[in-house]
């Protein structure tokens, strides 16, 4: 019985031995998995702080350039705005008069002197409005401006954008 005793009790410790050693090798291949998922991990993480600080200086360059772009159609505007108020500031005064040269618009000869074989911008007849005519034509000419200011301006920012985000 004790021979029985001595080999159950080796087959026992052979076992837990065995399960040992196998417990050690499984930790051993988790902790391995664990590193390469780590190392795998943080250079995920890496490469998304890479590319987030990457798209932050190209939003930050498209910012500055549509606010460049902004301040210069900005400006444009207020200055030909001023140009505008000038002109109506001259016409209220009297130092200023609109005049209109009349056009034959069908056939693109100026109307005029009729009896002259070709016609020119010196004898082209001539139309001179009253003052509120004349304001009337310098609103007409500031809404024109500002439409076609805000037009490029809309212009210039969509394409500077598109060209700043990749946008196709």
């Amino acid at each position: 019985m004790n021979n029985n005793l001595s080999i159950v009790l080796a087959f026992v410790a052979g076992a837990a031995l065995t399960w040992w050693v196998e417990g050690l090798r499984w930790e051993a291949d988790v902790s391995k998995l664990n590193e390469s998922h780590t190392a795998a991990l943080k250079k995920q993480s890496d490469q998304a702080v890479i590319d987030l600080t990457n798209q932050e200086k190209r939003t930050e360059a498209a910012q500055t350039a549509l606010a460049a772009l902004d301040a210069k159609h900005t400006k444009d505007m207020a200055d030909e705005q001023a140009k505008n108020d000038r002109l109506r500031a001259d016409i209220a005064a009297g130092t200023r008069r609109v005049r209109i040269a009349a056009a034959n618009l069908a056939t693109c000869k100026l109307v005029g002197n009729s009896t002259t074989g070709t016609g020119g911008l010196g004898d082209a007849a001539q139309v001179e409005l009253s003052g509120a005519g004349g304001r009337a034509v310098l609103d007409l000419r500031a809404s024109v401006i500002k439409d076609d200011q805000v037009i490029q301006y809309l212009q210039s920012y969509a394409a500077e954008a598109q060209k700043r985000c990749n946008i196709h």
